[in-house]
């Protein structure tokens, strides 16, 4: 509703065939803005996108900082019907640029469904201290979930030139009540015990958490074969980069609310725009399945692979 009520969100979507209510839209953002005593539905509706977007920031905080990366080093990934209408702002509080909105946003967990390999896991408990685990008998059971990996991948009809077994081993800190998967290696715990296994487990938990604990000891809690299948991958479409002048994809242009003011904007037809295609925000980009929102301040530009790049101005 509040995208609406900023015009951020057109009234039609999936091409046209989905009229929203914009009056109705109005009517439930302007019972917040009387409700806060805010002098009009576009305040209101600001305000709830300045929330909803810190909150998406704060998950992103969660897999970023959080876990000791700092979030302007990466890109953002805009996917789904509404994250591309979200993401330019959101990463603007975050410092990740650039913002990588693909193409049909809307469907990429469809796309990946449908392009995502065969897996299955096979896990046994196996409750140790490292330093009491039998090398011999941790090889022992990952030998035997390798071959029940191998079982079911026999049975689904994957060929041996498309398929994988990985293997990984669940640890924690004695006294934790959180695993964390380390990769382990039956040949390497064979021929040089665990010692590199509890290594791995100790750096990866810093990396995670930002701390090693030196005085208390790892534990092993389950060990696992996950056999992977590979799928035949989707040719994507590409392009070579032609003239920067979007104008072709440009469908009209009208006033939409930003930073409580009503700015001319440019709304532009995705299927219209060509690899190397460069416009200025404010500007929305319309497709069947997702809404793209381009603030004040930055520049989109369309990449080889069809892919909306969006960085600040003089950032790209």
């Amino acid at each position: 509703d509040a995208n609406v009520v900023l015009g951020h969100l057109p009234p039609r979507l999936l091409g046209g065939e989905m009229a929203l209510d914009v009056e109705a839209a109005r009517a439930a953002v302007q019972k917040v803005a009387d409700a806060m005593g805010l002098p009009s539905a576009e305040a209101a509706a600001e305000g709830i996108l300045a929330i909803v977007n810190e909150n998406m920031a704060g998950a992103l905080r969660l897999v970023s900082v959080q876990r000791g990366h700092d979030p302007r080093e990466f890109a953002l990934v805009a996917y789904g019907g509404a994250g591309p209408l979200h993401a330019n702002a959101v990463a603007k509080i975050m410092g990740s640029f650039p913002v990588l909105v693909p193409p049909a946003p809307g469907l990429l967990c469809a796309i990946g469904d449908l392009v995502a390999d065969f897996r299955d896991e096979f896990a046994r408990t196996y409750i140790r201290v490292v330093e009491d685990a039998d090398p011999s008998e941790v090889g022992a059971i990952l030998d035997e979930l390798g071959e029940r990996a191998v079982t079911w991948l026999d049975g689904e009809g994957i060929s041996e030139e498309t398929r994988s077994i990985s293997f990984s081993a669940d640890m924690r800190y004695r006294g934790q009540g959180y695993e964390i998967p380390v990769a382990i290696d039956p040949e390497e715990v064979r021929s040089g015990g665990l010692a590199e296994l509890e290594e791995r487990f100790n750096g990866l938990h810093e990396q995670l958490y930002g701390f090693r604990m030196h005085d208390t000891r790892s534990e092993i809690v389950n060990l696992r074969a996950i056999g992977f299948g590979a799928v035949p991958k989707p040719d994507l479409l590409t392009g070579e980069p032609g003239q920067a002048d979007a104008a072709a994809a440009l469908v009209e242009e009208h006033e939409i609310v930003f930073e409580g003011e009503r700015v001319p904007t440019r709304i532009y037809d995705r299927a219209r725009l060509e690899p190397g295609a460069r416009f200025d925000g404010p500007a929305i980009v319309t497709e069947f399945d997702a809404t793209t929102v381009v603030l004040p301040g930055f520049v989109a530009e369309v990449d080889r692979n069809f892919n909306i790049l969006i960085n600040p101005k003089g950032n790209q």
